[in-house]
């Protein structure tokens, strides 16, 4: 009776393929608004001029879209079998993702541009202290989201386990893909916090460059990993095999 209930509580594997298929055709078209904001007709050289000035900023977000692509589609090979929350929680992604692209747009342009001194188009896309504070509280607040749904989706996967297609050998890498997305949210938090406590006249970089503790946290939990004091980030006590015992 148990066995049957959880049989029919999974997606088959025909809807799995093709809930895959509408997650990637979403981030697709998130690419595409990406472009989409910040194109223009091209009259003249100057709106080429302009349009390649944009190329960095596209760069960065698109690098954006695809991390959160490519955690998806990982997420997809180490538990195959899903079940609604698991489709509940991607299609929350695509929603997110969805609107995520505009204020990651907005602000990666406007950096291009203040990094280079205006050099690169978007200078004038922020123009008070307020606007500023607002962006960094949007992206940072939709990052956040955008990374707990992850969180929630690879926890989800090591609760049900093998019924979801999650092998046995494959519950360390979802365990620690848990324990980074749980640290990149709360970078996003952290981002966001500053953008009200500091004052910006003086550090309008500062929420910005919150998120470069993501790659310290990152090192600081690979040392973790490697000084055996647990297996994997927030995983149990690593135990010796009986191949490894003399």
């Amino acid at each position: 009776m148990a066995d049957g209930d959880k049989g029919r509580s999974s997606v088959r594997p025909v809807e799995t393929a093709r809930l895959d298929a509408f997650v990637d055709a979403s981030f697709a078209f998130a690419v595409t608004l990406l472009i989409i904001a910040g194109a223009e007709p091209l009259n003249d050289f100057g709106d080429l001029m302009r349009a390649l000035g944009r190329i960095p900023a596209f760069a960065a977000g698109f690098g954006l879209v695809v991390m959160f692509w490519l955690a998806h589609r990982n997420f997809g090979r180490l538990a195959p079998i899903r079940d609604s929350w698991s489709a509940t929680l991607s299609l929350a992604i695509v929603f997110m993702i969805l609107i995520y692209v505009f204020p990651l747009r907005l602000l990666t342009e406007a950096g291009a541009a203040w990094f280079t001194g205006g050099v690169l188009p978007g200078r004038g896309l922020i123009q008070t202290l307020a606007q500023l504070r607002d962006v960094y509280t949007v992206y940072g607040i939709g990052f956040a989201l955008l990374c707990w749904l992850y969180f929630l989706l690879y926890g989800h996967a090591l609760k049900r386990g093998a019924v979801a297609g999650l092998a046995e050998a494959d519950r360390d890498e979802a365990r620690e893909s848990r324990a980074v997305w749980g640290l990149i949210t709360l970078a996003g938090l952290f981002s966001a916090l500053l953008a009200w406590v500091l004052p910006l006249r003086i550090t309008p970089w500062a929420p910005g460059f919150a998120y470069w503790l993501i790659p310290l946290g990152l090192l600081l939990m690979n040392l973790f990993q490697r000084r055996g004091i647990g297996h994997g980030p927030v995983g149990k006590s690593k135990q010796a095999g009986p191949d490894e015992v003399e």
